[in-house]
């Protein structure tokens, strides 16, 4: 099943942050579509996870744009 972030949009649109399930969710394209492991990608992904705010509000949630620069550094190693 495709997690539900993934197929509807938010209200604004504009949101850089996805669930860590929609993150997960695409690793393995992610990894394929970039060249590099998978094991190295979950780790690059949860590198890049922020927790709930102030412990309590919200879900843990993976900074997109984040994510990305870190992967292109990675695979520019």
């Amino acid at each position: 099943a495709v997690p539900r972030a993934l197929v509807t949009p938010s209200a604004s649109g504009l949101d850089s942050d996805i669930s860590r399930e929609a993150e997960q969710f695409q690793v393995p394209r992610v990894a394929r579509a970039r060249n590099m492991p998978e094991d190295q990608v979950k780790q690059i992904v949860t590198a890049n996870t922020e927790g709930r705010l102030f412990g309590l509000i919200g879900e843990p949630r993976v900074n997109v744009l984040a994510l990305n620069l870190s992967l292109d550094r990675a695979a520019a190693r």
